[in-house]
């Protein structure tokens, strides 16, 4: 079976999907990864087969806000028109012009696309070819999936195609639901049929951690990331590592390549900056997760047993993140008005103190666990070429 796994190029559309592609490679499937970027060629180097698919998620939104700029003034309830003007428009036309081509080349028997990825679904249904959705977080808003399922069913019929599928079938025909139960998505409900799939973790073997968070030490570690994806948040990074002063911790902060380090001002102490860690690595040895609400970071940290703190900034699914955490008892959120450094201080020292969290983070964690490991999904795909 030879397998076309379509993701849109940075870390946390890709690493969620690349343990499912190990697993189909382990089993003697032929795996041929579509992306770009920086992630093509860390896959290229560690010996995927790679065929580049450059889209710019940064200038969909640009494209985005120019056309239609009273979304940026839209409530975090209603930030799913965003994101579906993004992935489910813009960027969907350009995935599915650029990946039609590799679909040509490649003449997969399947392609497994990562759910932001959407063009990959209209390329596969225009080649004829099953196509399977992988989801890296919650499910999106029913409003979001109605709009973009308009919105790739009007692409796919673009060229006069009236057999070209309509509605909720655009999505292909299945999707891998990694999202934990317990987390819970309420009233939410999928427009397609599900099977569970347990996240994973995932980093290229070849990528090292900081010496010292591999040391003995006496001080817990406070992992700190706002995600790969993000500009104009060295305000919030400053205000973070104001308000982790004074909690006895040391701190690894991974910023991303495009800040300058030097705006983060002088630092105490026990603050290691890094421009870019493997997370999958990094989780065992850390004690405490502050981050974006990214799904990505959020399920990887829940997958240790970690307790975290969530500071949701802009994306539609950031804010429902942290508002999951904190009901189900392992984490903590601060919207935007809500964040200070006193605010980030009290909420650290009660997710290091209270033990309440750690145990509500161990039973999510053997939720995870329990969940089908991504080997479960080769014969699913397998089934569905037939």
């Amino acid at each position: 079976m030879r397998v076309l796994v379509s993701t849109l190029p940075a870390f946390g559309h890709v690493y969620p999907v690349m343990p499912t592609a190990e697993a189909l490679r382990a089993a003697g499937h032929e795996v041929v990864v579509a992306t770009g970027g920086t992630p093509a060629d860390r896959l290229s180097a560690a010996g995927w087969r790679v065929e580049r698919v450059d889209v710019s998620i940064e200038g969909a939104v640009g494209r985005v806000m120019r056309s239609q700029p009273e979304l940026a003034r839209l409530a975090p309830p209603e930030r799913w028109r965003v994101a579906a003007a993004m992935f489910g428009d813009v960027l969907a036309c350009d995935v599915d012009r650029l990946l039609g081509l590799v679909v040509e080349s490649v003449r997969p028997d399947v392609v497994l696309y990562e759910e932001l990825a959407m063009g990959a679904a209209v390329a596969a249904a225009r080649a004829h070819v099953p196509a399977v959705r992988h989801g890296v977080g919650p499910w999106s808003p029913a409003p979001m999936e109605a709009a973009c399922a308009e919105q790739l069913t009007r692409l796919g019929r673009s060229d006069g195609d009236p057999t070209f599928p309509a509605g909720p079938e655009v999505f292909g025909r299945l999707h891998l639901d990694v999202w934990p139960p317990a987390l819970g998505v309420p009233g939410a409900q999928l427009p397609l049929p599900s099977t569970p799939l347990r996240p994973q973790s995932w980093s290229e073997q070849d990528q090292p951690v900081p010496g010292w968070l591999t040391q003995p030490r006496e001080r817990p570690v406070v992992y700190l990331t706002l995600g790969t994806v993000a500009a104009g948040e060295v305000g919030v990074l400053r205000t973070v590592l104001e308000g982790l002063r004074g909690l006895g911790v040391e701190v690894l902060a991974a910023v991303g390549p495009a800040l300058d380090v030097a705006e983060l001002g002088p630092l105490e102490p026990g603050v290691h900056v890094e421009r870019f860690v493997p997370a999958a690595r990094v989780f065992p040895l850390v004690d405490v997760v502050v981050h974006h609400g990214g799904s990505g970071t959020l399920l990887g940290a829940a997958a240790e047993a970690l307790p975290q703190l969530a500071l949701p900034q802009r994306a539609h699914d950031q804010f429902p993140n942290a508002v999951a955490l904190a009901a189900q008892g392992c984490g903590l959120g601060l919207r935007p008005e809500e964040l200070s450094a006193e605010a980030v201080h009290d909420a650290v020292h009660r997710l290091l103190t209270d033990p309440s969290h750690r145990a509500a983070a161990r039973e999510l964690a053997a939720q995870i666990a329990a969940m089908p490991a991504p080997e479960s999904v080769v014969d699913v795909l397998g089934a569905l070429t037939g």
